[in-house]
């Protein structure tokens, strides 16, 4: 063999031997990323039922704590009622009232129930009424006073978006919401809700505790990851800013129509 053929052969060989490592390498780093993205998807959907057995847990505790109970009362005051004639129309009267209070105070119980399933007020008044009630929503449960602030501009205030766009929107708002009043640390923040021709933009800000958010998922658990997937499924994104100590603003952009 000649020694340009052999140093043609050793090129040939090491030129190999290089292709060889760098797929070895390309497919192991395929199965790495392969197995980090089904462990993801898979601590999601485990994190996804948890979160769904929460809600049945809240649900049924409502009902049985408080709706049932109250039904049991009124049964109660209704088996107790004094025959005709047995009781001064003055004590009959006030015992009616407390009745009507008792069921008003039933019904008020099984709308916020129903109001946190599916809240009826996006079908009725539109997503911006919607976000509002909801921000009053949080400030009696909480203490935390949210402010509203609607920048929508006038072609996209007047054509309200697709009703599960809403929802969408209305749902990241709820848990946004949610983080604020668990982990912010705050007695007030902001809403703001624009809507345009081409999309809805929702942002919540606080002035908080804040974190380190390159640690997002780990660190606050199902709430952003549930956020920034119903984002994606409606071809939108979700941004995060926080920093320990200086707050935390969540900002979601859904565009109006499906791509």
């Amino acid at each position: 063999m000649s020694p340009s053929a052999g140093a043609f052969w050793w090129l040939f060989l090491m030129a190999t031997l290089t292709l060889v490592v760098i797929l070895t390498a390309f497919a192991a780093a395929l199965i790495i990323y392969q197995r980090r993205f089904l462990q993801m998807h898979r601590t999601f959907a485990d994190n996804l039922l948890a979160a769904h057995e929460e809600e049945r847990a809240w649900v049924a505790r409502e009902v049985h704590d408080d709706a049932l109970q109250r039904v049991a009362m009124l049964v109660h005051e209704l088996d107790e009622w004094p025959g005709p004639g047995a009781a001064p129309a003055n004590a009959v009267s006030d015992r009616v009232a407390a009745l009507r209070e008792e069921i008003e105070d039933l019904g008020v119980m099984l709308r916020r129930i129903a109001h946190r399933m599916h809240p009826a007020l996006i079908d009725h008044a539109g997503l911006v009424p919607a976000l509002q009630s909801l921000a009053m929503d949080v400030t009696r449960a909480s203490g935390i006073r949210v402010e509203v602030t609607d920048q929508s501009q006038p072609d996209g205030a007047s054509a309200p978006p697709a009703g599960e766009r809403s929802l969408l929107v209305y749902r990241i708002a709820q848990e946004a919401l949610r983080n604020v009043v668990k982990h912010a640390g705050v007695a007030q923040c902001d809403m703001l809700v624009a809507l345009s021709a081409a999309s809805i933009e929702l942002r919540v800000t606080d002035q908080g505790k804040g974190f380190v958010a390159d640690d997002s998922a780990k660190g606050r658990g199902l709430g952003l990851i549930g956020m920034a997937e119903r984002a994606r499924l409606a071809d939108g994104r979700l941004e995060v800013w926080s920093r320990p100590g200086n707050g935390t603003t969540v900002r979601a952009l859904i565009p109006r129509q499906a791509h």
